[in-house]
């Protein structure tokens, strides 16, 4: 089963920006159709080596909190 993730497009998008060099964020998020915002976070966890987890996708504790409702004597 593959979880996909966000990361690997952003880290792709972001080598490739800092390839095309000058305005090569304009140019790559037209070519991709993504986001400045998302290139940038790619080149920024590029060179800040950031590496991603092996199975997580999700960080702890995100989702919906429990209902503590059902519990409750009546």
């Amino acid at each position: 089963m593959f979880i996909y993730s966000q990361m690997p497009e952003r880290l792709y998008v972001g080598l490739e920006a800092m390839k095309a060099g000058y305005n090569g964020v304009a140019e790559v998020s037209e070519q991709f159709d993504v986001h400045k915002h998302t290139v940038r976070r790619g080149k920024k966890e590029l060179l800040q080596e950031i590496v991603p987890p092996a199975k997580k996708v999700r960080q702890k504790g995100g989702g919906r909190k429990k209902n503590d409702f059902n519990k409750q004597s009546a």
